[in-house]
């Protein structure tokens, strides 16, 4: 079966989807004789593997090697004489674009009520790669989640199988219940994300860490988790405490850590949570 534009593109977004480097090279210009025209596309994986070509030869083994070299670098343009830079016959000329595939870090929104449905519309318009879970199958439907690249029907058991953490992840716990955002957050101790956010009000999360200080969980764990949530921009509704959560995810993402100053009135979360 014949590769077909279609399934460049859908590979494309699947690598975006998936967190999968890569680089789309595509054949922006033609001079003479050339083995492909313009607009045609190849992708090329970190290992080396390719779907789709822009000619074969030496001329598709340099886009190779060029564009393993540049994953995760900034888009640049190859041009090759295919005289003098290939030694093939074909005698014309051709400009190759490499374009790395960025994929967004990954937002695991655990709950799916009101809160858990804003932040996830909000950390997908921020570019990030949204993952909702909850353990009922109505709560995390396409049609409340459309914008969700994966919706996941489960508790804390989809970890390791379904649910894949690490060090570039950020989770966002707003479950129905302090119980089961405490579960939640429980569950990620031998697999810590890079942003962990827990929402409450400063008294409910005070009680929450004592509960889980004395059943083991060390203090040093506990401090690393953003709880109360978000920025402290007096948010009420839950679409206001969603930019309040992705404002801190993007903070953070970014290095910014003079945030102390918008977090001295920690009471403004806790409703809302459904």
């Amino acid at each position: 079966m014949s590769l077909k534009m279609a399934d460049i593109y859908e590979e494309v977004a699947r690598m975006h989807r998936d967190g999968v480097a890569g680089v789309v090279a595509t054949v922006v210009a033609v001079g003479g004789s050339t083995p492909r025209g313009a607009g045609a596309k190849m992708i090329v994986y970190p290992d080396g593997r390719t779907l789709g070509t822009v000619g074969g030869g030496a001329i598709e083994s340099t886009t190779i090697e060029k564009a393993r070299e540049m994953i995760g670098a900034q888009p640049t343009l190859l041009s090759f004489d295919l005289d003098d830079d290939t030694g093939m016959i074909c005698g014309g000329k051709m400009d190759i674009f490499l374009e790395p595939i960025e994929a967004g870090p990954l937002a695991l929104v655990v709950g799916g009520g009101h809160v858990g449905q804003a932040v996830a519309r909000v950390a997908k318009q921020a570019g990030f790669r949204v993952t909702v879970v909850d353990d009922r199958p109505e709560v995390v439907s396409e049609e409340r989640f459309p914008f969700a690249d994966r919706r996941l029907v489960g508790g804390t058991e989809l970890l390791g199988s379904e649910i894949s953490i690490d060090d570039s992840t950020f989770v966002i716990v707003v479950t129905r219940g302090h119980r089961f955002d405490r579960d939640w957050v429980e569950a990620f101790v031998d697999r810590w994300p890079f942003y962990m956010g827990m929402i409450g009000s400063a008294k409910k999360v005070a009680r929450t860490f004592e509960h889980m200080e004395e059943a083991g969980m060390p203090r040093q764990t506990l401090d690393r988790i953003h709880a109360p949530i978000g920025l402290d921009i007096g948010a009420e509704t839950p679409d206001e405490i969603a930019v309040s959560v992705v404002a801190e995810m993007i903070a953070v993402r970014h290095g910014v850590t003079d945030t102390a100053m918008l977090k001295e009135k920690p009471e403004f979360k806790g409703r809302n949570r459904e």
